[in-house]
């Protein structure tokens, strides 16, 4: 990565399960210079994922904050965008729309007005795509229009509708908005791409987006999507979703964004899945890391989620999960989003990547999940009580 050398860069969202992979590989894959890299990164929490990487330059802020991002991207080059919340509990619905959307909207401003940077790399999702046509199919950017898919997992209806909704709250025109929200997750970062897309196009910013798959793999240390193996190792999930997944190591996924920033046309979105073979239904993803589990702790009973639990059935036990969350204020072991988006299988294809970029993947599922076990083991994450990440709260003000 030759176009990185001797530039500074600042990566959003750096202690997180990609910001703190990518870094991982810019400092120990490339031999990037670690105190040229800014990490950028909720004050007051944790950065484990990072600490055996000396010398880096940690920026606590709050992404919320246009002043602390504007001195994020002081004298930088190169920024990677991936702070975001991922989470589908939907008390959380405002303040992630404010992280996904404005977090952006004000990290696209720095960027713009910047003198120094030359490039901004900003981590979407597969599921800004929509449910590929028909159903069950590997998407592309051919077959998967959030806006027309079946079943819908968007609200909103055309770019023009989702980008006057984004204007709407920006300017406080809209009180209540989050009430019309359905899939918090699935709307805000559609919402984002669709805001990073406008500011291509009005003010000719290069920004280059990643559309990457579920990750897996070491440095998870907020517990994103390691719930599934937390929840497998300690037998508390009896059944599962019929929807599936485009699982990816998450090296992989870093090493996508950094073909992306160095050759990608500006404004160009890319696809970075795993394998072929690792668009997974749920309950075979769930399979592969219970096997995992069972080699690596031989004398624990790890059980295999066998039970494919019906959308209706899941749907009660979700609202019943909502309504327990909301009195004992402990987090959501369920929500009817989450039910809605792992009720449809989500494949993608990585080909448009591998065409364009050279990527390709080079681990496999099964890898990312013996490596995300012996990370969770070392880092005493088994004892961890739930998604880290969605306990972490930020301010609830758009200003």
């Amino acid at each position: 990565m030759t176009f990185l050398r001797g530039k500074r860069i600042l990566v959003t969202g750096g202690t997180g399960h990609l910001g703190s992979a990518l870094i991982h590989y810019l400092v120990g894959g490339i031999g990037h210079d670690p105190s040229s890299i800014r990490v950028f990164y909720l004050a007051g929490t944790p950065v484990q994922s990072l600490r055996d990487v000396t010398g880096l330059d940690l920026f606590p802020g709050n992404v919320l904050d246009r002043r602390d991002v504007e001195r994020a991207c002081d004298g930088v080059h190169y920024v990677f965008h991936m702070a975001g919340s991922t989470t589908f509990d939907p008390r959380q619905k405002r303040l992630q729309w404010l992280i996904n959307v404005e977090g952006t909207r004000n990290v696209l401003e720095a960027v713009r007005h910047s003198p120094t940077i030359k490039r901004m790399c900003y981590t979407s999702t597969v599921n800004v795509l929509g449910v590929p046509n028909p159903a069950g199919s590997i998407g592309n950017f051919e077959n998967s229009d959030p806006y027309t898919s079946r079943p819908q997992l968007h609200t909103f209806r055309s770019p023009e509708e989702t980008l006057s909704f984004v204007e709407r709250v920006h300017g406080g025109q809209r009180p209540g908005w989050e009430k019309r929200i359905r899939l918090g997750y699935f709307d805000s970062k559609l919402a984002a791409q669709e805001l990073v897309q406008r500011y291509v196009h009005d003010y000719n910013l290069d920004v280059v987006s990643v559309l990457p798959g579920t990750s897996f793999g070491p440095y998870d240390a907020l517990v994103g999507n390691g719930i599934y193996m937390l929840n497998i190792y300690r037998g508390r999930m009896p059944g599962i979703l019929r929807g599936g997944i485009s699982a990816a190591h998450v090296v992989d996924v870093a090493e996508g964004h950094l073909l992306a920033a160095a050759s990608g046309r500006t404004g160009s979105r890319f696809i970075i899945t795993g394998a072929a073979e690792d668009n997974l239904f749920l309950k075979d993803m769930a399979g592969t890391i219970a096997e995992v589990l069972r080699e690596r702790y031989p004398k624990k009973r790890i059980r295999r989620p066998r039970l494919v639990v019906p959308s209706r059935l899941a749907y009660a036990i979700a609202l019943v999960s909502e309504m327990v969350a909301s009195i004992t204020r402990e987090p959501c072991l369920l929500s009817r989003a989450a039910v809605k988006a792992g009720s449809v299988p989500l494949f993608y294809s990585y080909e448009a990547a591998a065409r364009d970029l050279g990527y390709q993947p080079k681990r496999t599922f099964r890898q990312a999940i013996e490596e995300m076990a012996a990370y969770y083991e070392k880092e005493g994450l088994f004892a961890a009580k739930g998604r880290q990440m969605d306990q972490i709260l930020g301010p609830p003000n758009l200003k």
